[in-house]
């Protein structure tokens, strides 16, 4: 995966990932330089990463009721595609009251961490704790992976 490219002529943005230009929507720039980070400093397999997806097209929770509504970035465990990390991005302010939203798909996911992120940084809670941490880093996939 490359730096970030854009087509600023039409406001848009290339999602190495998915492979197609997408509108370059202030939350979709966020997202696009979290999936650059991701990949490029931290070590997450691109074809672990999973995009804008709705619930229901997610193969760990095929055949569950499940509510019509899209993960922005969810990276699995290479091997196994077991849930390591559930990142909602946004474009606003991050706010602790945001994580129901996460925590909400999460209860499908089950991801071990969770992530709200913006331009400015990352709110992180793991599941099995109830505090909410302020980084300004997110853990790499090796350290993440072997921490499970």
């Amino acid at each position: 995966m490359a730096v970030m490219v854009s087509f600023p002529q039409r406001r848009q943005i290339y999602d190495p990932i998915r492979k197609k230009w997408i509108d370059a929507l202030p939350e979709e720039v966020v997202r696009q330089k979290i999936l650059s980070h991701l990949v490029n400093q931290l070590g997450y397999p691109p074809h672990a990463v999973v995009i804008e997806k709705k619930l229901s097209e997610l193969p760990l929770v095929l055949g569950e009721r499940v509510p019509s509504r899209r993960i922005d970035i969810l990276c699995l465990e290479s091997a196994t595609f077991r849930p390591l990390l559930l990142i909602e991005c946004k474009a606003v302010p991050l706010q602790e009251k945001m994580f129901a939203q996460a925590l909400g798909y999460n209860a499908y996911i089950k991801a071990p961490l969770i992530c709200l992120a913006n331009d400015e940084g990352f709110l992180l809670r793991w599941e099995n704790d109830s505090s909410i941490k302020e980084r300004n880093q997110l853990p790499t996939y090796e350290s993440l992976k072997n921490s499970q």
